[in-house]
């Protein structure tokens, strides 16, 4: 199992891609793409076909499996509509995404969705791009008070909290004996998106069981190895827990890489929460020994629409460069069945694995 998971795995977690285009006076398409009439001093009416946009697309990171299939139904949906795309990997590095945002703002693109990893860090970029009369949505993390711009993503406090009070159900119907204490694989450097799914956890969690106690909370940085090195020193200093969270993917399979490695990992030991519905997370859940039964999913198809969507809104004039809104979705808590699992990774991942051979 650690092997096929660790063959499964690329690290780190979420989006960067990019639009780039020519200016067109078509509000009529969402892609500004049909013809344009025009009446001539003659008083004839010709038709001229406008350029087809150009978007440019920043991704967090295009190593993590939900950004690879974020991109690829974001493509899809600009090949639908007509539309160029310039895309970029973000690399979770904030001085990469700085100088990306200033290559596309040199290009002129129509307009960019911008996944970021550091909300004030970003601000600066977002301005710089206005200020040319180039529009920009922000995606997954949300930017910092001093630049103004819609935002698409989760309602992640809603989602968390979700799976806080399933994951409380759970070790009450099958583990009742179980006094609960939490562990949370954080990451503080994530800002308030992330910050939401550790508090909404434990929100909801201790909604249900209120005398619930927090063993620990660590700091897995989103990636896999860091998250299993602080699990293993968080199993030598608080081996009571037995409830774990991850934040992302890479916290959760850490955790349970060195859950194994200790013997634990099984829903004898422990309940494990997981927080993306990745194929690595769900190769675990279908195990019926293994301690993940619950894991947060995001949509890559529904969340790529949202953001390309947002950003048309305002290229067609239907909403404002510097309007605030938060344009949310909310993510889906799974649970341990194979056919449904089957068939979300198939519709949202492009998946073709077959879970069946997982099942145990």
């Amino acid at each position: 199992m650690k092997k096929i998971l660790i063959s499964l795995m690329v690290v780190i977690f979420i989006v960067s891609l990019a639009f780039v285009g020519c200016k067109t006076t078509t509000t009529t398409t969402a892609a500004e793409t049909t013809a344009a009439a025009e009446t001539t001093a003659a008083g004839e009416t010709t038709t001229t076909t406008a350029k087809p946009l150009t978007i440019g697309y920043i991704y967090l990171t295009l190593q993590h499996p939900y950004y690879q299939a974020h991109q690829k139904w974001t493509q899809n949906y600009a090949k639908e509509l007509g539309i160029n795309l310039v895309e970029m990997d973000g690399k979770v590095d904030a001085t990469v995404m700085a100088g990306e945002m200033e290559d596309l703002i040199a290009q002129k693109v129509d307009g960019i969705v911008f996944c970021l990893i550091d909300g004030a860090a970003a601000v600066p970029s977002i301005n710089d791009a206005q200020k040319a009369g180039i529009p920009v949505v922000t995606f997954a993390i949300k930017h910092g008070e001093g630049a103004k711009c819609p935002f698409v993503g989760v309602d992640e406090g809603v989602a968390a909290k979700e799976a806080g009070v399933q994951a409380a159900n759970w070790v009450a119907k099958n583990k009742p004996e179980w006094k609960p204490q939490l562990a949370i694989v954080a990451m503080p450097a994530g800002g308030d998106a992330i910050k939401a799914r550790a508090e909404g956890f434990k929100a909801g969690f201790l909604s249900v069981t209120p005398d619930a106690k927090i063993a620990g909370e660590v700091d897995g940085g989103g990636v896999r190895e860091k998250s299993m090195k602080v699990v293993e020193d968080l199993l030598q200093s608080h081996p009571e827990f037995n409830v774990i969270y991850g934040i992302n993917g890479d916290s959760i399979l850490g955790a349970m890489a060195a859950l194994e490695a200790a013997g634990r990992g099984t829903t004898e030991t422990e309940l494990a929460i997981g927080h993306d519905g990745t194929e690595p997370e769900i190769i675990y859940m279908v195990d019926s020994k293994s301690a993940l039964k619950l894991d947060v999913a995001n949509k890559p198809k529904e969340y790529s629409k949202m953001a390309m969507d947002t950003l048309l809104e305002i290229i067609n004039g239907k909403r404002d460069m510097y309007d605030t809104s938060d344009v949310l979705a909310v993510a889906e808590v799974l649970k341990p069945d194979v056919t449904f699992l089957q068939n979300f990774l198939k519709d949202e991942y492009f998946s073709t694995l077959d879970l069946q051979k997982y099942v145990k």
